[in-house]
């Protein structure tokens, strides 16, 4: 490989933070030990957006995070059985009822509500993930836990700073320059896209996401840090 271009994948960690810098908002209860929840309800999903998919992708991989921390959980099916039987059809209807009736209703403790506010591409930015997790104890209705987090990944932004990188790290040719490191750049790219995906499909239950994600992979890559970042702080059980 040029040196440049071996110098260039050093800054890797550069285009990782233009991926995804902020920290997300998060709330964790003082007494979130004495409640922890010890079953939890992923119910239906609130979905702001325009993409029919997102609300299933965003339940699953809640899911998973939930499973990955070692919670018990209630399947979705005994969750919307449950709902339907009280005629709520969808997310938005969630609020008819308290959370205490919902947990009597889908027999868990906890239940984590979900909004989702950007899925998708959007101007200026390749691709944008807006959303928040709410923790409720079902008994109380007090919140035990939120985190809130916007993440975009932009392709321009990203290919541009490494050109930029290319034409400073590079030899006399700066056009060649330029040409390897945004050719080094789409390389990295696709290696961190995939990476993500053969984690998702390696994953029990974050595979489930290739039921609704059938073309736009390079999302997979944004979710994973979407997911990892706001789950984070949330307590184990």
């Amino acid at each position: 490989m040029h040196l440049a271009m071996k110098k260039l994948f050093l800054w890797a960690p550069i285009f990782l933070l233009l991926t995804a810098c902020a920290a997300p908002l998060t709330e964790v209860a003082q007494d979130f030990k004495s409640l922890r929840p010890t079953r939890i309800a992923v119910l239906p999903v609130k979905n702001e957006t325009a993409d029919m998919d997102a609300p299933i992708v965003f339940r699953i991989l809640a899911q998973a995070e939930l499973a990955d921390k070692g919670y018990a959980l209630v399947d979705f099916s005994q969750i919307d059985q449950a709902l339907r039987e009280k005629g709520i059809e969808e997310a938005g209807q969630i609020d008819s009822l308290t959370p205490q009736e919902i947990g009597e209703l889908v027999g868990a403790d906890g239940l984590l509500y979900t909004t989702i506010s950007s899925y998708g591409r959007q101007a200026a930015v390749h691709l944008k993930l807006d959303g928040n997790f709410t923790l409720i104890d079902s008994k109380t209705g007090q919140k035990l836990w939120f985190s809130e987090l916007s993440v975009s990944d932009d392709i321009v932004l990203e290919g541009g700073a490494a050109v930029m990188m290319g034409e400073l790290l590079g030899g006399k040719d700066k056009a060649k320059s330029r040409q390897r490191a945004l050719e080094a750049y789409m390389a990295m790219r696709q290696a961190r896209i995939a990476q993500a995906v053969n984690r998702f499909r390696a994953h029990p239950i974050k595979r489930e996401v290739f039921r609704v994600i059938t073309i736009d992979m390079d999302k997979i890559y944004l979710l994973e840090i979407f997911f990892s970042r706001n789950f984070r702080k949330l307590p184990r059980p």
